[in-house]
């Protein structure tokens, strides 16, 4: 009897939340807000019934849902404008060309991702089968989590939305919440879509490290979409956050997403991919992949790239060293020399390019 009137009790909350949007969205903020305050009350009805780590989620968005009702009115023309410039910004409008391929390694990271993104779009399963619609990319900087969202987004086709805290972080009070409620709005109308949020510990951090309130506002604000948007059977919408410091995240964010899923440093066989990606049509002389996969372990895809170029870069200056002075009108016939790439390329490449990567960090 309990999970019936809670689900009941969700149903009717997505109703009122989706109502105060719809008003909201044509300018009739006065009725958006009493759909607004509707839904807090039922957050808090939520709340006295359910077991305590729940009960603060619930409270927390029925706060949050309050204050909306309060900055809505209070919100300039100028405030409204730039928060719609900066939903645009996000939009990817290309369609994105990475593929699965191009990410050297993580197969048991590809194969999970590819599970989580392609189950919420099949219709025809039994209704036991989860399908995760937020899913937490965690692990080193650099190993390849922000490419591994457009992969995903090239599998489904979906509208990219690449959501940075420049973009999310407004100078008006309470426009950052506002700006994260119009992104998930745009997402539904541009189905199927994907949300992507990189270096989320910065603006998620636990609310008990001491936040501003107006940082807090954003973290309840994200979490009151997200309850939202796990509930919403029907949309073709993912949202993948990533992070390279989990441990610093609002435990209530992190209990959100319904997938959580570790990005490692590559191993050696991975390693190898990414440098045979990385110096695809290069001629290797004295030095093989093997070996390269070797002298960068500990090394994340990023800096494996990184050291990629500044080897090829030391070549190219050899061989040319009179580059920089060539003219404007030199440039378009000039014909570059170039020869292997051998082992002091790669030697001058990791002295000069140190992993980025802290061990002691993984460790925790």
């Amino acid at each position: 009897m309990g999970e019936l009137r809670n689900n009941l009790l969700k149903q009717q909350l997505q109703h009122e939340i989706d109502v105060a949007k719809g008003l909201e969205a044509r300018g009739k903020s006065k009725q958006a807000v009493a759909h607004y305050q509707r839904a807090a009350s039922i957050y808090r009805r939520l709340a006295y019934v359910s077991s305590r780590d729940h009960a603060e989620s619930f409270f927390d968005s029925a706060s949050q849902y309050e204050a909306m009702g309060k900055t809505i009115s209070s919100t300039t023309p100028q405030a409204r404008a730039l928060s719609s410039q900066a939903i645009e910004s996000m939009v990817i409008s290309e369609k994105s060309t990475t593929a699965w391929e191009d990410i050297g390694g993580l197969r048991e990271v590809k194969k999970t991702l590819k599970e989580a993104i392609i189950l919420p779009f099949v219709h025809n399963k039994p209704a036991f089968v989860e399908s995760p619609r937020t899913i937490l990319l965690y692990g080193p900087p650099g190993t390849g989590k922000t490419l591994l969202a457009k992969a995903a987004s090239n599998t489904l086709n979906a509208t990219f939305f690449e959501a940075r805290t420049s973009s999310l972080l407004s100078k008006y009070f309470g426009e950052s919440s506002k700006i994260i409620s119009m992104l998930f709005e745009k997402a539904r109308k541009s189905q199927p879509s994907l949300i992507f949020m990189d270096e989320f510990d910065s603006i998620m951090i636990s609310r008990d490290s001491g936040l501003q309130e107006s940082t807090r506002r954003v973290v309840g604000q994200l979490l009151t979409e997200i309850e939202g948007f796990n509930t919403r059977g029907e949309d073709k919408i993912l949202l993948i956050a990533a992070t390279n410091k989990p441990w610093d995240l609002d435990d209530a964010m992190v209990s959100r997403f319904q997938r959580k899923v570790y990005v490692p440093l590559p191993d050696r066989d991975s390693r190898k991919r990414i440098l045979e990606i990385h110096l695809k049509g290069a001629v290797l002389h004295g030095i093989t992949h093997e070996k390269l996969s070797e002298m960068s372990k500990g090394y994340s895809g990023r800096d494996i790239a990184n050291a990629c170029r500044e080897a090829i870069m030391f070549m190219v200056r050899e061989q040319n060293p009179k580059l920089e002075e060539l003219t404007p009108a030199q440039i378009e016939s000039y014909a570059m020399n170039y020869r292997s790439l051998t082992r002091e390329d790669f030697e001058h490449a990791f002295r000069k390019i140190k992993s980025s990567v802290n061990l002691e960090t993984i460790k925790k």
